[in-house]
C-alpha cells in the first residue's frame, strides 16, 4: 500500500486515550490512513521528517468573530493603547492620515480607563479635526461616538430624530456612549460589506488563525449588523471556500434576529427558523451551519452582566425582556436549532436553564442531543452545575480573559474578587461532565489557542493576582478544550479533534511539546507547521513544502 504522506520522527501527541502518543501517521486524499505500526510496511510518496517536533490535533476556536477580526485589521487598533490621553493621540494621528470627510473607526479601547471611563463625543471631535469618531470598546458591547457622528445618526435616523437619551448622560450632556442595540444605528449607517471585502478579511482572518495553529472555528454570530457582517454573509464564506481563500473549517452561528416564523405542516412542530427550515447541521466539512447565537445579557468588562446579586436579580442586565428571551430559545430549540446564549452573569444562565426546563415536555425536530451551549460563562453558581449537566450543555469559555482583563473583571464582574470561584469554571464543570470548548471571542481578545492553554493551567491576571485557583487544569485537559472539546461543540468530534485511523488530517505541528515544558514558556511555543485536510496551510520555514505537492485540489470537504 502506498499512501500520500508520512510524518514520522516527532512528537505525536494524538488526544485518543487508546493510543495517546504515537511515533508516526500516514494520510491518503486528506484523511488519516494509519498511526504507528499501522504503518510498518507501508510506502508513502512524501514522507517528511519532523526532526523531533510535537504534533497535536489542529486546535479549535470555538467562539471568535472573524469577519470582525479580519476587518479590524484596517482599523485604528486601540487594544494596546493604555489611558484617554493616549487613546485621544491615537485618534489625532490616524486622522491626519484620512481624508477630511472619512470616518475615523477604531476597536478595542479600554486598557488604562477606569470601568465608565470612556472617551467623550466634544474630545473625540478635537482629536479627529472635525471627523466622524466610532470606537468600538474592548467588550464589544458599547461604543463611543463624536458629536459630528452623532449628527450623521441624526439624519439617518427616522424622521430625524434620535432615540431619547440616545449618546447622552442622564443630564442630558453629550457623551457619545452607546450600548448593546443602541449601537445598530451607526451600524445600520454604515451597513454591510460587500461579499468581494468580506471574502478579502475571511483570507487574511484564516490565514492569521492557521499561523496559531487553527484548522477549524465557531464563528459566533452571522448577518449581524455592521460593516463586518452582511446578510449574505454565508455566501461569502462559500466563496471564500471556493476559490480557495478559506483556510479553516467555519462552523457558523446564525444572529438569532436572523429566525422568523415559518410555514409549514400543521404536525410540524418547527416553528422559527430560516427559510425552507434550515438549521444547525447544513453544510460540509469547510463551511456548516451551527448554532443559533442568542444575545442574552452584556459584557463582564463593560459591567452589564446579568448578575443575581444585583438589586433587581439581574434583570436590569439582560438585553431584552426576560419572557421574550425564554419564549425565543424554547422556539429555536423545539425548531432543530443547537441553542447557543451569550451569558457572562449567572441570571442570564437561570434564564437559559429555565428555557431548556421549558422545553423538555416538547417533541423537538432534529437530533435528540442539541449539546446547546453557553458562550463565556462568565458566572456559574454552584446550582447551576448540575442543571447544566443535565441538559447536557457545553460551556465555551475564554481563559485568556484571565490574564488580558482579570484584574478589570476582578472589579466590574466579581464584586471584588468575592464571586471568583464561580467565574469562568473549567476543573469543576469537567469533574460534573460538563465539556469546555476554549476559544478567543476575536477580535475581544487576540491570543492563540496556546496562550489560552497556559491561562487555563495558571489562570494569573495581569499583576499575578491567582483567578480561582481550584480551577485550573492540567495541560493534557487543557489541550482537549482547544481539541477536542471544540469539534465536539459542533457535532463533529466523528470526523476531527484527536489524531485517529479515519479522521480528518488536521494537525498542528510545534516546536516543543507544551505539555512537558515549563507552564510559563507554553504560549511562546513556535507553531512551525499547520495541516487542514492533509495540506499545509502553515509552513513558515518549508518544513511540509513536499506535502503541498501531493495534495493540490485544496482540503478534504
Amino acid at each position: 500500500m502506498q499512501v500520500d504522506l508520512v510524518l514520522q520522527n516527532g512528537r505525536f501527541w494524538t488526544g485518543d486515550r487508546s493510543r495517546p502518543h504515537v511515533s508516526r501517521l500516514g494520510v491518503i486524499n486528506g484523511m488519516i490512513v494509519g498511526v504507528g505500526d499501522d504503518l510498518d510496511g507501508v510506502t508513502a510518496a512524501v514522507t517528511v521528517d519532523l526532526d523531533g517536533a510535537t504534533v497535536l490535533p489542529g486546535f479549535h476556536d470555538a467562539h471568535c468573530h472573524t469577519t470582525s477580526y479580519g476587518l479590524s485589521a484596517e482599523m485604528l487598533d486601540l487594544r494596546d493603547v493604555r489611558g484617554m490621553d493616549a487613546i485621544l493621540r491615537a485618534v489625532k494621528m490616524h486622522a491626519q492620515g484620512l481624508p477630511s470627510d472619512a470616518w475615523v473607526i477604531g476597536v478595542g479601547y479600554a486598557r488604562g480607563l477606569q470601568v465608565d471611563e470612556h472617551p467623550v463625543a466634544g474630545a473625540l471631535d478635537l482629536a479627529s479635526g472635525g471627523r466622524p469618531v466610532w470606537l468600538t470598546h474592548a467588550s464589544g458591547h458599547m461604543c463611543v461616538v463624536s458629536r459630528s457622528a452623532l449628527e450623521l445618526l441624526r439624519g439617518h435616523a427616522q424622521g430625524g430624530e434620535l432615540p431619547r437619551g440616545f449618546g447622552l448622560d442622564e443630564g442630558g450632556g453629550e457623551t457619545g456612549l452607546l450600548t448593546e442595540f443602541e449601537m445598530d444605528l451607526v451600524k445600520d449607517f454604515h451597513g454591510p460589506s460587500s461579499i468581494e471585502h468580506l471574502v478579502d478579511v475571511i483570507e487574511g482572518a484564516t490565514r492569521s488563525y492557521a499561523a496559531d495553529g487553527i484548522t477549524a472555528f465557531t464563528d459566533a454570530g452571522i448577518g449581524c449588523p455592521g460593516i463586518d457582517h452582511s446578510p449574505l454573509e454565508v455566501a461569502a464564506y462559500q466563496t471564500a471556500e471556493l476559490r480557495g481563500r478559506l483556510h479553516a473549517r467555519a462552523h457558523l452561528m446564525v444572529y438569532s434576529e436572523l429566525l422568523h416564523e415559518i410555514g409549514g405542516h400543521t404536525d410540524d412542530r418547527a416553528r422559527l427558523g430560516l427559510d425552507l427550515g434550515l438549521h444547525t447541521g447544513l453544510g460540509d466539512g469547510l463551511v456548516a451551519i451551527s448554532a443559533v447565537k442568542v444575545w442574552v445579557d452584556g459584557s463582564g468588562i463593560g459591567n452589564t452582566a446579568a448578575k443575581s446579586d444585583q438589586a433587581d436579580g439581574g434583570y436590569g442586565g439582560l438585553v431584552a425582556d426576560p419572557a421574550a428571551l425564554r419564549d425565543l430559545i424554547v422556539e429555536a430549540n423545539m425548531s432543530g436549532w443547537q441553542v447557543a446564549v451569550h451569558a457572562m452573569g449567572d441570571a442570564a444562565v437561570d434564564l437559559f436553564l429555565d428555557a431548556l426546563d421549558a422545553s423538555a415536555p416538547h417533541r423537538r425536530l432534529g437530533a435528540p442531543s442539541p449539546r446547546h451551549r453557553v458562550e463565556h460563562g462568565g458566572l456559574i453558581r454552584r446550582d447551576q452545575v448540575p442543571r447544566l449537566a443535565a441538559h447536557g450543555v457545553l460551556v465555551a469559555t475564554q481563559p485568556s480573559f484571565i490574564p488580558e482583563f482579570g484584574d478589570r473583571l476582578r472589579e466590574t464582574l466579581l464584586d471584588g474578587g468575592v464571586r471568583v470561584e464561580e467565574s469562568f469554571r473549567c476543573a469543576s464543570l469537567l469533574a460534573a461532565d460538563i465539556p469546555i470548548a476554549g476559544s478567543s471571542d476575536r477580535p475581544v481578545s487576540s491570543s492563540a489557542p496556546l496562550d489560552g492553554i497556559q491561562a487555563m493551567v495558571e489562570r494569573l491576571t495581569e499583576s499575578g493576582w491567582l483567578y480561582g485557583g481550584n480551577e485550573r487544569l492540567s495541560v493534557e485537559e487543557a489541550i482537549v478544550a482547544y481539541t477536542y472539546a471544540g469539534a465536539y461543540g459542533v457535532h463533529a468530534e466523528h470526523r476531527r479533534g484527536v489524531i485517529r485511523t479515519g479522521l480528518d488530517a488536521d494537525f498542528a505541528v510545534l516546536a516543543d511539546d507544551p505539555t512537558t515544558v515549563d507552564t510559563q514558556r507554553i504560549g511562546e511555543i513556535a507553531v512551525v507547521g499547520t495541516v487542514l485536510g492533509g495540506r499545509p496551510t502553515h509552513d513558515p520555514a518549508g518544513l511540509l513544502a513536499r506535502a503541498t505537492d501531493i495534495i493540490d485540489d485544496g482540503p478534504r470537504r
